[in-house]
């Protein structure tokens, strides 16, 4: 039987992040934030301008789905796609929007899945 391969499929401000083991984590999705070297000079390649960190001075992340008024200004729907082979030792997969990812770090929310705590604990 062949390795088994996860795909990660991401626009925006989406995160995957694989907890394996008891304290290894790893990023398997990649973030398109305005700040973003490679992204800035994608959107500016392709005719926008990043004002204040964001695109247009508008848009904080640089692939959405919608906002259609910045696709001229380098927005676009595109995905980065990432190929993670899963390990014996992988035990889950973290995907947050910035709501999370804003105010904890990769590691502190797979230690907040680890610990196997309820909604309602975390909250």
């Amino acid at each position: 039987m062949g390795k088994k391969v996860l795909y990660v499929a991401n626009v925006g401000d989406t995160r995957a992040v694989m907890m394996s083991g008891s304290n290894t984590f790893q990023r398997v999705s990649y973030d398109h934030k305005a700040t973003d070297k490679q992204e800035i000079d994608r959107v500016k390649k392709e005719g926008g301008i990043i004002m204040d960190e964001r695109v247009g001075g508008a848009l904080a992340i640089t692939r959405a789905f919608g906002d259609y008024a910045l696709k001229r200004d380098g927005v676009t729907a595109k995905p980065s796609i990432t190929k993670h082979f899963l390990k014996p030792a992988d035990k889950f997969l973290v995907i947050a929007s910035d709501g999370i990812w804003d105010v904890l770090e990769d590691e502190d929310t797979c230690k907040l899945c680890r610990d196997e705590l309820s909604s309602k604990e975390i909250g």
